[in-house]
């Protein structure tokens, strides 16, 4: 059994892909045309919009391309001050030694989410393991299994609590990961999340809560309460009956946990760098608006207006934030968006001594690096050990569902030389999604079936609704023509890794209508 990086505490956290060839040797317009170059607007300056840049910027070059042209210019809109959006870190002094930084959200990559690694290498960044920090499971009252510095004796450990479960889950989480492995491999751009999930055949997994899913394939109940339901709750703030089994299955993924050395948040900084996008920070959009085309027949083009009055005419826009926390004004006479519930995730800070009496241990030294809890009576989600300082002082992070009170932290801690506090909608509500089946549709009425009338009538009314409820909930790229939405990939699941193939599938996407031909790597002939 593994259960290393179960879940690091806020991570967005597994990953499950290998490295893509883009391979793109770029196609051939018609030898007289000049591509005309086109302007873009990126919201959002978190890892789907800085992403987005990144890779819209690689395709329109060589070599990608066997001619340099400007195809497109860049701008991305932050209303903060500041690049990485939900991934953030903020630093502490420790007396003698270096400076050290805390993730507050997005806490670790592993080994196989390689556009991260991949990037961080390209940008020579310095990547930290953490293969030596240990996992325990608290459940309100006593440690119900911890982690032993022995791999060996961990894998026991388990084996004698749970049986052959995990044995069993790892066969079903190889069969998805497998599935998701090839979306590293394909040169295709997907306009619809379903049909990204129907081609890698991720829907079914995600259209059923994960207790149900785990009854059916055999794992038993103390295993799904005591792992898998750990990882959900500190990953996504959710029990198994509030979690579609894909995310779920996703959370049990993650190994060889990684960091970037002073913050995850710089690969995002160099995307966006390497992007050669202009960047506006501080700078709130307050409307976009949908132009009349200037000609029959010619692509509309929007209107970005910002809170201060400035205006600007874009070709093409990105919208790369949730868009129900944006506070924008949409004028484009979008479809109706799916609504994506995000979970209020409260991370308390606190730099001091962690209290062992509170866990009925001899010593705090002796702890776990993460203490996970099970749904129980346990006063909080996690706490972890984010940094040991010189003084022997730590800084631990606390995970909880609302804000921790004083007297939780009285009882927790022998003494609070600071506390940080943090509040903010962390990760989207992964419930399960209606399936998309295309080849469900009712077969015409024949004579002899005329006594059925009423009730074919009622299938079909409760087919048409289930199909509509579908294609709400798993949301479009492109929501009108010219609008791309990086985060309808989030219903599906949302991690660091995940919003950069988000954004990679929305730069293939614009790519395509940018130039207006098909490029070589969608080509029979290869060039």
């Amino acid at each position: 059994m593994k259960i290393d990086y179960l879940t690091k505490v806020g991570a967005a956290f597994t990953a499950f892909f290998t490295p893509s060839s883009d391979g793109l040797i770029g196609g051939k317009p018609a030898p007289t045309e000049l591509v005309s170059t086109k302007s873009v607007a990126i919201i959002g300056a978190g890892a789907g919009g800085t992403s987005t840049a990144y890779f819209l910027n690689n395709y329109l070059q060589p070599p990608h391309l066997k001619y340099k042209h400007e195809h497109a210019s860049i701008t991305i809109f932050e209303q903060s001050d500041r690049i990485g959006g939900r991934c953030s870190a903020f630093r502490i002094k420790n007396p003698g030694q270096p400076d050290e930084f805390v993730e507050v959200g997005a806490s670790i990559f592993v080994k196989v989410n390689h556009h991260l690694v991949d990037t961080a290498k390209e940008l020579g960044l310095e990547i930290k393991t953490l293969d030596d920090e240990k996992v325990a499971i608290w459940n309100g009252s006593e440690f119900v299994f911890e982690e032993s510095p022995w791999k060996f004796w961990s894998i026991v450990k388990g084996l004698r609590r749970w049986g052959f479960a995990p044995l069993k889950l790892q066969r079903i989480l190889k069969t998805t990961l497998n599935s998701l492995l090839e979306s590293y491999t394909t040169p295709d751009a997907f306009d619809s999340i379903a049909g990204f999930a129907e081609r890698f055949n991720l829907h079914k997994v995600a259209a059923q809560f994960t207790d149900r899913f785990l009854n059916e394939q055999g794992i038993g109940k103390l295993y799904s309460e005591e792992i898998v339901e750990v990882a959900t709750r500190v990953n996504y703030g959710s029990n198994l009956n509030e979690i579609h089994a894909l995310g779920a299955l996703v959370t049990m993924a993650a190994d060889d946990a990684l960091q970037i050395k002073g913050g995850n948040f710089q690969i995002f900084e160099g995307m966006l760098a390497k992007s050669q996008a202009n960047v506006r920070l501080n700078t709130k959009i307050a409307r976009v608006r949908k132009l009349q085309p200037e000609y029959e027949g010619a692509d509309p083009r929007f209107e970005v207006t910002t809170t201060t009055g400035q205006k600007e005419i874009f070709d093409q826009i990105v919208i790369a934030a949730p868009i129900e926390a944006t506070n924008i004004d949409f004028d484009l006479d979008m479809p109706p968006l799916p609504k994506v519930n995000y979970r209020t995730i409260h991370a308390t800070f606190v730099r001091g001594h962690v209290n062992p009496d509170y866990f009925h241990a001899v010593s705090a030294e002796k702890f776990p690096t993460h203490i996970l809890t099970t749904n129980s009576d346990a006063e909080f989600t996690s706490v972890s050990i984010q940094v040991k300082l010189s003084n022997g002082e730590t800084v631990t992070k606390i995970f909880s569902p609302k804000a921790v009170e004083e007297d939780l932290l009285d009882r927790l801690y022998t003494n609070r030389t600071w506390v940080k506090r943090k509040e903010w909608k962390a990760y989207p509500e992964l419930a399960p999604i209606p399936e998309l089946d295309s080849s469900s549709e009712l077969k015409p009425l024949t004579a002899s079936e005329i006594h059925q009338y009423v009730l074919k009538q009622h299938l079909r009314k409760k087919e048409d609704e289930a199909q509509k409820a579908a294609q709400a909930a798993w949301g479009q790229v492109e929501v009108v023509p010219g609008v791309f939405y990086v985060n309808a990939f989030e219903p599906l699941i949302s991690t660091m890794e995940t919003e950069t193939i988000a954004g990679k599938n929305v730069a293939r996407l614009m790519r395509d209508k940018i130039l207006g031909y098909c490029p070589a790597e969608k080509c029979k002939s290869r060039v």
